[in-house]
């Protein structure tokens, strides 16, 4: 059986990783056509046993008919849904009323209402699913909760290369420089740790300069590392004493599921997606304001409990695409 996947381009962001993690797994099931509407590949598709550039419905339509593709797994609905595969299911990985309402962007917030509505949705936490159904007021035809998948055995394979930092010597945050990433919050919460640990940053933004000035302004500038992007992040994330994570919203933080992979601690604000991450006994290193924060991250600096494989084990690319060929089977 042939089914695709639609992406309109390979850039490096988490959903780029979740669409290739999916057709990686997917690829043991069916014959799996991986298209993008645009030439741009920052990732390895070595993998990939189909790659498609095609910029039009009419090219996705002649490879359907060629294959006789009946199902697609798509992140943009406007540009696939005039295509004649019959099977279309739309994936979301992000709180869209987050991004919708402090800005009152009320247009994109009916486009979107109006085009998922009877749509099989795929969201990829259930914070996700609560914000389409209770935010947005969305009425899909099913919606279908299915986390992204990560390949575990290429992060503690990647995460063995050699960095310039001592193991265990810094608290880590990776996130790029914008406003819901929040490193005011994580500046002010490192200062009040009063640790001898250094605070690692990797990311790039156009709020990286106003970081360096607030970190000179609480005069930890000297305990502060901003590293950049860094395109292998895994020995920084497996070197690290803790993962501080202060996003006020993000669907399923990547970097979460990642450190517990690496078997490093996590700390977060209540970013709503950690919660399908930091679950049991792991829930209470989820913070809602910056006191909680700072408290819990000195616990877990001295005591955190053992990371077991169940944790994260749901969140492993064939487990995940396992989920993914079970719903397309059901519908099919």
């Amino acid at each position: 059986m042939h089914i695709a996947l639609f992406i309109r381009n390979l850039k490096g962001r988490g959903v780029s990783k979740a669409y290739l993690n999916w057709a990686k797994g997917l690829q043991e099931y069916f014959d799996v056509h991986f298209i993008i509407k645009e030439d741009i590949i920052e990732f390895d598709t070595s993998f990939l046993e189909n790659l498609h550039i095609l910029s039009t419905q009419s090219e996705i339509d002649n490879l359907a008919k060629k294959y006789n593709i009946n199902t697609i797994i798509s992140n943009n609905v406007e540009f696939i849904e005039p295509t004649s595969i019959k099977n279309k299911f739309y994936s979301v990985h992000m709180l869209w009323s987050t991004r919708l309402y402090p800005k009152l962007r009320i247009k994109k917030f009916f486009k979107l209402k109006k085009e998922y509505k009877n749509k099989n949705i795929i969201a990829n936490s259930n914070a996700v699913k609560e914000d389409l159904l209770k935010k947005l007021f969305v009425k899909p035809k099913r919606i279908d909760v299915i986390n992204s998948g990560y390949d575990f055995d290429e992060i503690k394979n990647k995460s063995n290369e050699k960095i310039e930092l001592n193991p265990k010597s810094y608290i880590l945050n990776i996130g790029a420089f914008s406003e819901e990433k929040n490193h005011k919050l994580l500046l002010e919460v490192y200062k009040n740790l009063n640790t001898s640990l250094d605070l690692v940053l990797i990311g790039e933004g156009h709020l990286k300069e106003e970081i360096k000035n607030l970190a000179k302004k609480l005069k930890i500038e000297n305990r502060v590392k901003f590293l950049g992007w860094k395109s292998n992040p895994y020995p920084y994330i497996k070197n690290a004493k803790l993962s501080l994570l202060t996003s006020t919203n993000e669907g399923l933080p990547g970097v979460a599921i990642e450190s517990l992979v690496l078997n490093t601690p996590v700390v977060s604000f209540d970013s709503k997606g950690i919660r399908d991450i930091l679950k049991d006994e792991f829930s209470k290193f989820i913070a809602v304001d910056k006191k909680e924060l700072i408290e819990k991250t000195k616990i877990a600096l001295n005591n955190y409990p053992k990371i077991k494989e169940d944790l994260t084990n749901r969140f492993y690319y064939k487990n995940t695409a396992k989920k993914l060929k079970d719903l397309i089977d059901e519908v099919s």
